[in-house]
């Protein structure tokens, strides 16, 4: 018997499809397609975005990799920045998604926000897109964004998907020894190919994302790996010690909640700053629903840690 699970919060309700789902929200090669055109509804022109903000927003490649980078007017001084994965169940979605969202946090924090379009599965598994992450992330490092950029004060942050690859980021580094950057933010994080934990059975058929197609997200991501390192599935990892201070979102009507709820524990077992907010009744991308206080509520909390990190010095 399925459990009920948490409630839905009445004030996001509103926001559901009329109709409950189903059948999976993504169900193979087909309904890989089919996330793909709704993602792609929330991409932004570049030069709309510009226009309407007053941002410099710059399209490059870093050795291969397309990368948009946006860096506010009247900068002053040398600014922290924000490498910043986007979401997509590792298979869908772009650099250009929310880009006006993304545009309005770089200005509204004074920092340059840096986004990656990486390699999606199943055409491209792991490791192209753990590999596309760290190529932008040295080049960043290294001071590829210019000389107004403070290379000590970078965060990585990642929602959803992109939290799997920010994370499994951190994994590779601390693993070699490599460069940190100052903090890593997780926004709804998927970090467990396993699917083991209550949360997920509690979401067989959820509105968003759910159960099935998270297993098949994950079976493509990893195809062709007999055995999934850490660095893939970053809740696999044995040793958190070295990570930098983390933020994590978690909604709780998500079937990342316990995941997440355990990666933020065992980061702080590992003797890791954390800072982790679960939101009552939230489902998975409920950040985006601005007209709702508790997605006001995460989205300036997230910031709030954001603009700290991004402004410490030493």
């Amino acid at each position: 018997m399925t459990p009920l699970g948490p409630p839905i919060a009445a004030e996001l309700r509103p926001f559901l499809p009329e109709i409950a789902a189903e059948r999976p929200f993504m169900d193979g090669p087909e309904g890989v397609g089919k996330l793909r055109a709704a993602m792609a509804e929330f991409e932004e022109s570049v030069d709309a975005v510009a226009a309407e903000t007053g941002a410099h927003i710059a399209e490059l490649r870093v050795d291969g990799v397309p990368v948009i980078v946006i860096t506010p007017a009247d900068l002053e001084g040398r600014v922290g920045a924000v490498l910043n994965v986007h979401g997509g169940g590792l298979v869908a979605g772009s650099h250009r998604s929310v880009l006006g969202a993304n545009a309005r946090t770089a200005i509204e924090l004074e920092c340059v926000m840096v986004l990656p379009d990486y390699r999606l599965a199943p055409e491209h598994p792991y490791p192209a897109g753990l590999d596309d992450v760290e190529t932008v992330w040295e080049w960043l490092r290294t001071g590829g964004a210019g000389r107004g950029v403070d290379v000590d004060r970078i965060v990585v942050m990642g929602g959803s998907a992109g939290g799997c690859l920010s994370a499994g980021l951190l994994v590779r580094l601390t693993g070699k020894g490599g460069q940190l950057p100052r903090a890593l933010v997780l926004v709804q994080p998927q970090l467990d190919d396993r699917n083991v934990h209550p949360s997920t059975f509690e979401l067989e058929h959820a509105y968003f994302w759910d159960r099935p197609s998270n297993l098949y997200s994950w079976s493509v991501y990893l195809a062709g790996t007999d055995i999934v390192p850490a660095e893939a599935a970053p809740a696999r990892a044995h040793d958190l010690s070295g990570f930098p201070p983390t933020f994590i979102e978690i909604g709780q009507v998500d079937i990342f909640r316990d995941e997440g709820l355990e990666f933020a524990a065992r980061l702080s077992h590992a003797g890791v700053p954390v800072e982790a907010h679960m939101w009552a009744g939230a489902f998975h991308g409920f950040d985006g629903l601005i007209e709702a206080s508790v997605s006001r509520r995460a989205v300036a909390a997230r910031r709030e840690f954001l603009r700290d990190q991004l402004n410490a010095r030493g």
